[in-house]
């Protein structure tokens, strides 16, 4: 059954998403640089951040595809896995993924470019919806 409420304002979904994809990539940032890297191996496996990341884009994109009454939070978690997903990208296509690759200026760059690319979208997205509802 489809949500009978309106609509999010268009601000208020740019705001839910950007928020949390800048305060992501910001805090892994930081916390990569000043603690250093720190992994994580469930079962033997290596996990890194933009798996993570994967885990909560799917559900959160496919919640928002057919609505959900958790809108916001859809959206909130929609920011929080692509900024998980986005500071990675460079990081494991671009580079040898040791732990010196995490903090090393291809993978803050590589971040900061996709990161910066997905602000401009949603920029985008954001003016040619502004005006509904």
């Amino acid at each position: 059954m489809p949500d009978p409420r309106p609509p999010l304002p268009a601000k208020q979904t740019l705001v839910l998403i950007l928020l949390p994809i800048l305060a992501t990539v910001f805090s892994l940032r930081l916390y990569l640089h000043l603690v250093h890297v720190r992994h994580i191996y469930p079962g033997g496996y290596l996990v890194h951040h933009l798996f993570v990341g994967v885990l909560i884009v799917v559900p959160a994109a496919l919640l928002l595809a057919f609505g959900t009454r958790h809108r916001v939070l859809a959206r909130v978690a929609l920011g929080l896995g692509t900024g998980l997903i986005l500071d990675e990208v460079v990081y494991l296509v671009a580079t040898q993924a040791s732990d010196a690759d995490y903090v090393s200026r291809t993978s803050l760059v590589g971040s900061l470019v996709l990161v910066s690319l997905a602000v401009v979208f949603l920029l985008v997205l954001y003016s040619l919806h502004r005006d509904e509802t």
